[in-house]
């Protein structure tokens, strides 16, 4: 139903109006009036109505400089004009400003119920065009996280200037216009050891989406999925409310993770409050620092420096040794962006002493040597053809200044192996994803999320996976197939638009012809004209 407001200065009009016509029967809840253009404007800003019918002769403040505010301050709402046979010269200045619709008086029931149709027709449109814009951002969604989580790397790499990331959030309708932001890294590394891609998970697909949905519901939260297992969301707010906002967040997502606990493994981590954009490459590096802490307790959920302190000073640690079995979980599971904080992490103070003695650092870059040969062979990859030819010597001649960059190769090497792996071996499952979207795309049900359960593989996986293979997003490519099969029918069959619509996979005609023209430039129907022409 769509809000009317009336401004009259005449009484009996006013009332009679208000009383004697069916507003709701007509699609219209009546939202108030006043007797002149002043009194009407600032409840007019407080209600918003969709239709505003006003007289044009009025003391104070005439219905013209109402209607040009109004079109100013609510470009979306409806004018409508009330003239005398005298106001020829008022009605065509009014219609001149771009107010919709006028009636003359005497304004019987019927003349106001044709108006008022008119305008309801006009509105309806209005919004099922609305509505397929808001269908087709949805859909598009996928595209959108495939060009935020590029500005995002920018951001924390720091490869942008602060114009250049006003410019490129405004174009992807970022808003960033605040003084603070923390950023908060949430992982959901599954941590099984095994070298394949994320297998699909209900529960993970229900918890996804309920994240979406409350972080899309919070203004301050910008949300990017920054990898395969790790959401990026930027906090925003003044220097009253960051706090706030942060620890609001991290609430809401420990409620929603603790109901699924026993099925997946969630952690997280922030940076800290940041008050310029050059600040968040550091603040990345500061999260993932803290988030690296899961690899030496998967137990934990929410860390912080207290448990980086906490590790290097825990009883475990009390002498200069390495506990070989945190460096294969991080292999199994890591990025490699994170092999800097987790190194930084697994030296305890001990053993950063000890990395002084060359003989330490020899024996340290050895163990770590092994940790990543007993990883390579599980993979069934020979390390001595994986790591490079000169490694064993480099150990040899390692010294406190060139030991963490030679591991910090070795683990690279491992990694890169590892996910070289799970790509070949999801390239089957990304065949047989395409193949089903081939089968099915008349489906209008067919979603990401079903053909990710079909072939048993994570929804952000497969999308990812999908716009790096195939350089385009699955809904594209399931708009694409969908296309078409509609243009072959246009020009090969007589069926109806809408009965070709519903084959191609769209409930919609209506949002099928939408999406047609967006795709082509012109309708089905002229696209069918055109072609037989």
């Amino acid at each position: 139903m769509y809000s009317v407001f009336l401004v009259e200065d005449e009484i009996v009009i006013r009332d009679g109006l208000k009383a004697s016509f069916p507003w709701e029967q007509a699609g219209f809840a009546y939202v108030g009036d006043a007797a002149d253009g002043e009194m009407a404007l600032p409840l007019i800003r407080q209600t918003k109505p969709d239709v505003l019918i006003t007289d044009i002769r009025m003391p104070f403040m005439d219905g013209i400089a109402l209607s040009k505010m109004i079109r100013k301050e609510l470009p979306d709402t409806r004018i409508i004009i009330i003239s005398g046979f005298d106001d020829f010269s008022y009605a065509q200045e009014a219609i001149n400003i771009g107010v919709d619709n006028y009636i003359l008086k005497p304004i019987t029931k019927d003349k106001l119920g044709d108006v008022m149709s008119e305008v309801k027709i006009k509105l309806d449109k209005e919004n099922e065009k609305n509505n397929y814009l808001e269908q087709f951002k949805e859909e598009s969604q996928e595209y959108e996280q495939f060009a935020r989580v590029k500005f995002f790397n920018q951001l924390v790499n720091g490869t942008m200037s602060v114009l250049e990331v006003y410019e490129r959030s405004e174009e992807l309708g970022l808003s960033l216009d605040t003084t603070h932001y923390n950023l908060v890294l949430l992982d959901f590394t599954p941590m099984t050891g095994v070298a394949a891609a994320p297998a699909y998970s209900k529960q993970m697909a229900r918890l996804s989406e309920q994240l979406m949905q409350y972080l899309k519901c919070c203004p301050e939260y910008i949300v990017f999925h920054w990898s395969m297992d790790t959401y990026a969301i930027i906090v925003k707010g003044d220097e009253s409310t960051i706090e706030s906002h942060t620890s609001n967040l991290i609430e809401n997502i420990k409620r929603r993770c603790m109901v699924y606990e026993d099925e997946i493994n969630w952690y997280l981590a922030e940076s800290g409050i940041l008050t310029r954009f050059s600040e968040f490459a550091k603040g990345c590096q500061v999260a993932n620092k803290r988030l690296s802490c899961r690899y030496m307790n998967p137990a934990g959920h929410i860390f912080t420096d207290d448990d980086i302190e906490a590790i290097k000073n825990s009883e475990d640690n009390a002498e200069a040794s390495i506990d070989q079995r945190l460096v294969s979980l991080f292999l199994e599971n890591a990025e490699e962006s994170e092999i800097q904080g987790f190194l930084s992490n697994l030296i305890s103070k001990q053993t950063k002493n000890a990395l002084n003695s060359t003989m330490f650092c020899k024996y340290f870059a050895m163990t770590m040597y092994m940790c990543v040969c007993d990883y390579l062979r599980k993979l069934s990859i020979d390390p001595n053809e994986a790591l490079e030819d000169d490694t064993r010597r480099a150990i040899e001649n390692v010294n406190c200044q060139t030991v963490m960059e030679l591991v910090e190769k070795m683990f690279e090497v491992a990694i890169s192996k590892r996910k070289n792996l799970v790509g070949k071996q999801s390239k089957s499952q990304l065949a047989a994803a395409i193949k089903y979207v081939d089968e099915h795309y008349g489906d209008s049900n067919l979603s990401l999320n079903e053909v990710a359960r079909e072939v048993n593989i994570s929804p952000s996986y497969l999308s990812a996976m999908f716009s790096r293979e195939n350089k385009t997003t699955f809904v594209e490519y399931m708009t694409s197939r969908r296309m078409e099969h509609a243009k072959h029918m246009l020009l090969s069959t007589n069926e109806k638009a809408q009965v070709i619509a519903e084959k191609v996979g769209y409930k919609d005609p209506h949002y099928f012809s939408y999406i047609f023209k967006k795709t082509y430039g012109i309708s089905p129907k002229e696209f069918r004209a055109k072609g037989q022409g």
